[in-house]
């Protein structure tokens, strides 16, 4: 079972896009994280401070991906 639903995903990318529209100084995971903090608070609690967690590391957004797909 995924840890996102469809429609969690979409509002995840559309969030994702306007962070990245809007903010051009962030980092890709910079915007994913902002992003799943407004769609999933209770999910980005979970990835904060482990592998997953693309904040500072943009190369961890692999792993964010497989985490939220339960991979």
């Amino acid at each position: 079972m995924n840890n996102m639903t469809a429609k969690e995903w979409v509002s995840l990318i559309n969030s994702l896009v306007k962070y990245l529209h809007n903010n051009p100084e962030l980092r890709v995971g910079q915007a994913y994280m902002n992003a799943l903090f407004d769609i999933r608070p209770d999910l980005y609690q979970r990835v904060t401070g482990t592998e997953n967690d693309c904040f500072y590391n943009d190369d961890k957004i692999v792993n964010l991906i497989g985490f939220l797909n339960n991979d």
